[in-house]
């Protein structure tokens, strides 16, 4: 019985009728969360990369998800929604560091450990990852204002699909940085 049940969860996005409709899998999510947990059968996965961003931020809401600590790194749900909402994924992740700021280790530590999942955000959200950068850096001590390892590592990228947000991250950097200005306006020269 199992099973059938995780194969149709698992089918439906495959039926172009329901892709169109904008509450049946929220509805479905919704209903099913009621009597099972949010990741038994994959429920989940199969069905909150087809609902929309407030759609699912009220179940992840209801199913108590605010950081993204909480969520199996190794799930199917956890590789969807990278791949298909990354910016609930920024959001999520926001969470996680919101507590955080008041120890400059752990901030350093988390960002070490999610390297990855950063270069992989900012290559598929350029600008929402230099804008969530941007907001990272305003929240710490000025002598530990740097430039983030997943920006540097997608610098170019980053300037092609950010020039606007990728300047603000380089001054707000380089106003606190003694040397920096240097470093960046060679960046600078070398994108322009």
């Amino acid at each position: 019985m199992f099973s059938i049940k995780h194969q149709i969860l698992k089918y439906l996005h495959h039926i172009h009728c329901l892709k169109t409709s904008s509450t049946f899998f929220y509805n479905l999510a919704s209903q099913l969360t009621e009597s099972l947990h949010h990741d038994e059968f994959n429920i989940d996965a199969h069905t909150l990369p087809f609902c929309s961003s407030d759609q699912i931020m009220d179940l992840l809401s209801r199913w108590s998800i605010t950081r993204y600590n909480q969520i199996c790194f190794s799930s199917s749900f956890c590789s969807k929604l990278i791949r298909y909402r990354p910016l609930i994924v920024i959001e999520l992740i926001k969470g996680d560091l919101r507590d955080k700021y008041t120890n400059y280790e752990e901030i350093w530590n988390y960002c070490r450990q999610n390297r990855q999942l950063f270069e992989l955000l900012a290559k598929k959200e350029p600008k929402a990852m230099c804008r969530f950068a941007i907001e990272h850096i305003n929240r710490l001590e000025k002598h530990r204002k740097i430039l983030p390892g997943f920006i540097e590592s997608e610098q170019k990228r980053m300037f092609d699909k950010a020039p606007d947000e990728m300047i603000e991250l380089i001054s707000l950097v380089a106003s606190y940085q003694p040397g920096s200005l240097d470093k960046i306006n060679s960046i600078l020269d070398y994108f322009f």
